[in-house]
């Protein structure tokens, strides 16, 4: 009978320490560093309008041909509303350059608008 309780009571205890052991923490807010910080301080989201995509090919092609460049990040293309937003550093890359390599693709990129981030 003592060896049953003694077994129990261990078991218990193993069980006890398992869960409590499992216990996830909270997460830690992110740090960001410096250069994570001054990466976004410069930065501009902007919306272009581009015409000639029909299908979503045309679109992934839009999309990737804006994100080749150096400085561009978030880059998204809708393909119903006929718009690119994305954000870029004009100290790394200029709006005209990403207009002309889309229309090299063979679309029409139109005159961007800042968008409020």
């Amino acid at each position: 009978m003592i060896s049953v309780f003694k077994t129990g009571v261990t078991l218990s205890l193993i069980i006890f320490f398992g869960i409590s052991s499992c216990a996830q923490e909270p997460k830690k807010a992110k740090q960001t560093t410096p250069q994570e910080q001054a990466k976004h301080v410069g930065t501009q989201k902007v919306m272009m309008p581009v015409d000639g995509m029909t299908c979503s090919a045309c679109q992934s092609n839009v999309k990737k041909t804006i994100k080749s460049f150096e400085g561009v990040s978030d880059v998204e293309v809708s393909l119903e509303k006929r718009y690119a937003y994305f954000t870029y550093d004009p100290q790394k890359v200029k709006i005209e350059n990403i207009q002309k390599a889309v229309n090299d693709k063979g679309y029409t990129a139109g005159k961007p608008q800042k968008v409020k981030q």
